[in-house]
């Protein structure tokens, strides 16, 4: 049986150690790679190119996992990652999402659920520590998925986005921007699919919630 190769990132030189132990133990894993921080991973991962990383988040010393997590997405996006962290604040699962972590544990958690991540990972799926509800998982990841959509904009569909928030009808929008009625609808649509949002008034409401500006009916 083929065993998951994991190269595991940890700047504690006792932690990693146990847990190189610990994982090697499992009759479907092997630990081909360590390092104290993500500078020494990535070289790691070059040599290797595992089956899983596992990093943790806080290293002082170094490269720091949120650095290497960005790292690793881009030069290995083939490559699962699984954040391994002390922190249970739900600010570290958040960033851990928007880097794109394919599963976060906690290191106070029962170390069998970290085997269960390991395995989770390579199916193709992905596992969050059970501190976290899922009602938690999927609020973050909407949420950062209108983050991310927003970055998209173009400056003519933030203008509309505007307008739209300030109550302009669709006429007055063309009036103002000098387009065709056909064109704000487009832009609306387009809007519409970018942040995920199926109404007007949810686009409305997205616009308050950034306070893109208050909302304010033209004279």
């Amino acid at each position: 049986m083929k065993k998951i190769s994991i190269v595991l990132i940890e700047d504690h030189v006792i932690v990693r150690s146990g847990l190189t132990m610990f994982l090697n133990s499992q009759p479907d894993m092997i630990v081909v790679g360590e390092a104290a921080d993500g500078k020494e991973g990535l070289l790691r991962l070059h040599a290797v190119h595992p089956d899983v990383v596992i990093t943790d988040l806080s290293m002082p010393k170094g490269m720091d996992g949120f650095t290497t997590l960005q790292e690793i997405r881009l030069s290995f996006p083939d490559v699962p990652v699984l954040v391994l962290t002390m922190y249970d604040d739900e600010i570290y699962l958040k960033e851990a999402l928007r880097l794109g972590a394919h599963g976060l544990v906690l290191k106070q958690t029962d170390p069998y659920q970290l085997l269960t991540a390991i395995r989770t990972l390579i199916e193709g799926k992905k596992y969050f520590d059970t501190t976290f509800t899922e009602e938690t998982i999927l609020r973050f990841q909407h949420e950062i998925t209108k983050e991310e959509a927003k970055s998209l904009l173009t400056a003519r569909e933030e203008e509309v986005l505007r307008l739209t928030a300030r109550g302009y009808t669709n006429k007055e929008i063309s009036n103002k921007l000098f387009i065709s009625v056909k064109t704000v609808e487009n832009h609306k649509t387009s809007l519409m699919k970018k942040l995920h949002m199926t109404t007007r008034a949810e686009l409305v409401q997205y616009a308050i919630e950034k306070g893109l500006l208050p909302v304010q009916k033209p004279l």
